[in-house]
C-alpha cells in the first residue's frame, strides 16, 4: 500500500463525532480531492483542538510525520498553515510549539465574536432557506440527545455545525472566514476544565433561541439572541478561568 492511500485510510478511521456527522462526511467524500497537505493540516489541528497536542508542548515535525504517516512536504505546508491561524509557532533552533493562548486572548477572542456573530445571526433571518433552517434544527436535536450522555467531543462538533451553518446562512463569505478562524483557535477551551453541565444546558437552550429567530425571519431578535449566547460564553470562561491550564 502506497503512503498516500495509507494516509487517506488513516483519515477515514479517525474521523469522529456524532452520527449525522459522519454520514455528512461520508457523503462528501467521493466529491472532495483534497491534497496530502490538507489532511494533514486537518489531522494536526484536531490533535492541537482536542489536546493530544497541549498548549505549550514542543513538537517535533519528524516525529509528526511518523505518527501521522505522512512525508516531509504536506506536514510541513500544513506547520506552516497551522502557524498563520496562530495555532502553532516555530521557534528558531527549537522547533514548533503549539501556542498557548493566555486568558486574555481567549476572552479578546470571544469579544470578537461578539462584535461578528449577532451580524451573521441577523443575516441568517433574512437569507436562510428553509433547508439551511431544517439543517440547524437537526443540529440543535441530535445535540439534545447527547447532553444527558455527557458527550463534550459529540457537542463541541455540533456546537461548530451550528455556528458554521449560520455563517453559512449568513450569505457573507468574509464573516465565515474570519468567525471561522477565531472558532478554530478557541476550540480547544471544550478540552479544558471550564464548561460545567449547568453552561452546556443554558448553550442547548440559547441556540434554540437564536434558532427560533431565524425561522421567525426576525432579524433584531436572531442579533438579540446570539449577542446573549456570547455575553453568556464569555462570562463561562471568566468564572472557570481558576481551573485554565
Amino acid at each position: 500500500m502506497t503512503r498516500a492511500k495509507a494516509d487517506q485510510r488513516k483519515v477515514r478511521v479517525d474521523v469522529k463525532g456524532p452520527p449525522s456527522t459522519r454520514k455528512k462526511i461520508a457523503l462528501r467524500a467521493p466529491k472532495e480531492t483534497r491534497s496530502l497537505a490538507d489532511l494533514a493540516y486537518e489531522q494536526i489541528k484536531k490533535r492541537i483542538q482536542t489536546l493530544v497536542y497541549r498548549p505549550g508542548q514542543y513538537l517535533n515535525e519528524a516525529a509528526i510525520c511518523e505518527e501521522l504517516g505522512f512525508s516531509r512536504t504536506p506536514v510541513h505546508q500544513a506547520i506552516h498553515r497551522l502557524q498563520v491561524e496562530s495555532l502553532l509557532e516555530i521557534i528558531p533552533r527549537k522547533g514548533l510549539i503549539v501556542r498557548a493562548d493566555s486568558l486574555n486572548e481567549m476572552l479578546e477572542l470571544v469579544d470578537v465574536r461578539w462584535l461578528t456573530e449577532p451580524n451573521a445571526a441577523g443575516l441568517a433571518a433574512e437569507r436562510a432557506s428553509p433547508a439551511q433552517v431544517e439543517a440547524l434544527a437537526a443540529i440543535l436535536d441530535e445535540a439534545r440527545q447527547l447532553l444527558p450522555k455527557r458527550q463534550r467531543e459529540g457537542l463541541q462538533s455540533l456546537d461548530v455545525a451550528f455556528h458554521r451553518g449560520i455563517l453559512q446562512a449568513s450569505g457573507n463569505r468574509v464573516l465565515q472566514e474570519v468567525v471561522g478562524s477565531i472558532h478554530d483557535r478557541s476550540a480547544r477551551l471544550w478540552h479544558m476544565n471550564v464548561w460545567s453541565e449547568t453552561d452546556l444546558i443554558r448553550t442547548q437552550a440559547e441556540h434554540e433561541d437564536i434558532l427560533a429567530a431565524i425561522r421567525a425571519g426576525d432579524k433584531v431578535a436572531a442579533a438579540k439572541a446570539a449577542q446573549q449566547h456570547i455575553t453568556s460564553l464569555r462570562r463561562s470562561i471568566a468564572k472557570g478561568s481558576d481551573r485554565l491550564k
